[in-house]
């Protein structure tokens, strides 16, 4: 083997190990799998803050979220637990997703929901597992219900002179596609499966706010309400923020004193050192608007949607 050969050899394998400490340094320390902690203030026994913001999470971040519920319960050292919620909802699977995992956590330790600014729909709905419920007076919440889009993209379609032949077997199996109007029959079918959604919301309050379900049909014709509103009307326990919700969660748990912790995740040196922006140079705002323009399809959510429709 001549000279040449001999340095693009050394020149590979050199390559190659960088490669290879470069993920070692990427990848988490030991204790993968499992979330770091992170003080936030004061001294004694755990309470753990678990924070719900934004839309519901989907998929990665999903796992996520219900890995940290999962982790809270198994951890004995935490004596309660804090659900600060800043979210207009989101889909109606994974919002029950996040109720069920909620509620099997409050079933163990005392959980308090804190609302943000927003903490409505499906943000609601995941709050309703808690024991109690916390609200700035002037926080926005309700919107009990559920909906739907459907982008009609047939008449863009036109313009650009595309035409979609759709070939099926089943009489209905393009309804809700977008590239037709939908018929009588079909508008019936999809409001049958919007009645089962929003019936589960409403049996999910009456259950959580323990009222009758005849109230809580009541106050489930989707409108908003102040925290102000919501307390009067038995929808939060009383009004107060974060701070207010940690103390009342270590009360619950009879803890003399208390110290409120949140959950991180692990990071090698590679990610510490380079931070976690996106691979494509995006900016987050941009992320945002191409993930919601790619669910933009059929879909039942437990959403508000006053802020705009994504």
């Amino acid at each position: 083997m001549n000279r040449k050969r001999w340095l693009a050899l050394v020149l590979f394998l050199l390559v190659l190990a960088v490669a290879v400490g470069l993920g070692r340094l990427a990848a988490p320390a030991k204790g993968e799998g499992r979330w770091q902690e992170a003080a936030l203030f004061g001294q004694g026994e755990k309470v753990l803050l678990l924070e719900l913001k934004g839309t519901i999470p989907t998929d990665k971040a999903l796992e996520d979220f219900l890995s940290q519920v999962r982790q809270a319960r198994e951890d004995e050292s935490v004596r309660a637990v804090v659900l600060y919620v800043e979210s207009p909802g989101g889909g109606v699977t994974e919002t029950e997703a996040v109720h069920r995992a909620l509620t099997a956590l409050a079933r163990e330790k005392p959980l308090v929901a804190s609302f943000g600014t927003v903490a409505a729909s499906g943000g609601y709905y995941a709050a309703t597992a808690a024991r109690e419920i916390l609200t700035p007076p002037t926080a926005l919440t309700g919107s009990i219900g559920v909906i739907a889009t459907l982008p009609r993209v047939q008449g863009l379609l036109a313009k650009l002179g595309l035409e979609v032949e759709v070939l099926k077997e089943g009489r209905l199996k393009d309804m809700a596609s977008g590239l037709r109007p939908l018929s009588p029959e079909e508008k019936a079918i999809l409001q049958r499966y919007l009645r089962e959604a929003y019936e589960l919301f409403v049996k999910r309050v009456a259950e959580g706010r323990k009222m009758p379900l005849e109230k809580a049909y009541r106050l489930s014709d989707g409108r908003i309400y102040s925290g102000q509103q919501a307390v009067a009307l038995g929808l939060a326990d009383r009004e107060g923020y974060l701070e207010d919700a940690a103390r009342r969660a270590a009360e619950l748990a009879g803890l003399q004193s208390f110290r409120l912790v949140r959950y991180i995740r692990p990071k090698g040196l590679f990610q510490a050192l380079l931070g976690e922006e996106s691979p494509l140079g995006l900016s987050s705002e941009a992320e945002a608007l191409l993930k919601a323009l790619s669910q933009a399809r059929f879909r039942l959510e437990y959403r508000y949607l006053g802020g705009g429709l994504w």
